[in-house]
């Protein structure tokens, strides 16, 4: 499953919150939901899936043996299997929002396979500092790699085919 799309919630005084829809079919699919630390001062809320191939590639990353297991460390002691309530709300450990900055008006933020979880004040500022940086950013990351040729279709016969 891809995660997509921005869902403002509060966070209420006992650190509960609504979890979207998407997230919460995930979780009635038989997954777990786990929440990590992120970058740019966010949490991560990832499902056993992507908290799996994660590991996964941090095993295969061509990481220092130190940094690896300094990344260990600092990202799976912090992370924390969420439980979902009756209501459909987790709860965020305080010291995950406190690592985070959360306040009372939170963002669920779709990135791909997991999701970020970000105070509304931060990620506005964070939108605000990349404005105008998607095009720049989107051209790198979707143009292929200079030894790579790109996946033109075909017609049937052979021929190139052609925009409609």
């Amino acid at each position: 499953m891809v995660f997509t799309g921005t869902y403002a919630r509060s966070l209420d005084n006992k650190f509960r919150v609504l979890l979207p829809k998407r997230l919460r079919s995930a979780m009635d699919a038989g997954e777990g939901l786990y929440l990590t630390p992120g970058t740019d001062q966010c949490l991560e809320l990832h499902t056993d899936q992507s908290l799996n191939d994660l590991a996964e590639r941090t095993r295969s990353s061509q990481a220092s043996a130190q940094n690896l297991k300094s990344f260990s460390r600092l990202f799976y002691a912090r992370a924390s299997f969420c439980e979902l309530d009756k209501q459909g709300r987790i709860r965020i450990p305080i010291e995950s929002a406190e690592l985070a900055g959360l306040q009372k008006d939170i963002v669920f933020v779709g990135v791909g396979f997991h999701w970020e979880v970000w105070d509304l004040s931060q990620w506005n500022s964070y939108l605000e500092q990349q404005d105008g940086a998607f095009d720049l950013v989107a051209h790198e990351m979707l143009s292929p790699a200079k030894n790579e040729t790109l996946n033109i279709p075909k017609t049937l016969d052979g021929e190139l085919s052609k925009p409609r």
